[in-house]
């Protein structure tokens, strides 16, 4: 009982930082973008990062455990990188890099979802539908490369 709720507490974290590393890509290149649609489409998708952080949040409390901020060296390693990639960059490439955000995302939650072995299934409802969002959210960028 005890092993799988841990595998619980740790699916949801994975999960928690997952959508974490995308709100730390989105508020490095929103300040970049000039076309409004895709500074638009940017936005929303900030904020279906951070419904999946609340989400993963009360799920964890129903645990009594606490989510697990990525560590600062990630953090910074992200952000200094967002930023390099981005340095003098069009909004075609900046599209381009979000689709390979939301792409190394879909790889991440597909990893984690075959590795789950826990049956709670709100836990996998959300997994399910980060997945979903991520795989939604490249396609949307295709029509601005």
């Amino acid at each position: 009982m005890k092993e799988q709720q841990n595998t619980n507490i740790q699916f949801l974290n994975l999960i928690y930082q997952n959508a974490q590393m995308g709100l730390i890509g989105i508020d490095t290149v929103i300040k970049k973008v000039e076309n409004e649609k895709i500074a638009k489409l940017i936005q929303e998708q900030r904020k279906e990062y951070e419904e999946f952080l609340e989400d993963a949040r009360k799920i964890l409390l129903k645990y009594g455990a606490k989510e697990e901020e990525i560590s600062k060296l990630k953090e910074l390693s992200s952000k200094a990188m967002a930023e390099v990639m981005t340095m003098k960059k069009g909004d075609s490439e900046i599209a381009k890099l979000m689709m390979e955000g939301n792409q190394k995302g879909v790889l991440e939650i597909t990893a984690e979802l075959n590795q789950y072995h826990g049956d709670d299934e709100e836990i996998l409802n959300l997994a399910k539908r980060l997945l979903a969002t991520e795989e939604h959210n490249r396609e949307e960028f295709k029509q601005y490369l």
